[in-house]
């Protein structure tokens, strides 16, 4: 392979290695909070779906989170997102009062 196919190959490496690493850490701090999801794609997905809470997929290898119905895609991996989650309940609960 040529000079410029061996620098592709070696940042393509380096991305995927990147990304299990940030699935590692995800992964962990979802498990260790209790967090309740059904995971999919081989891990590759985390479906929330908890009563009283909107329906999100949470994609650990990015540190994203889609929500159903909304076309915005947010990020700032796990710890973020449990942060937004949590917030999510409460606004429900001040809106139904």
């Amino acid at each position: 392979m040529g000079d410029m196919g061996d620098d592709f190959a070696a940042m393509r490496a380096h991305r995927q290695a990147q990304h299990a690493d940030w699935k590692r850490r995800n992964m962990q701090v979802l498990s260790d909070s209790g967090a309740i999801f059904t995971v999919t794609n081989n891990g590759e997905t985390l479906l929330f779906r908890m009563t009283g809470y909107p329906m999100v997929d949470f994609y650990p290898s990015t540190g994203r989170w889609r929500v159903a119905g909304v076309k915005k895609t947010f990020s700032g991996g796990a710890t973020a997102f449990l942060v937004w989650y949590k917030k999510q309940a409460k606004v429900k609960e001040d809106s139904n009062a």
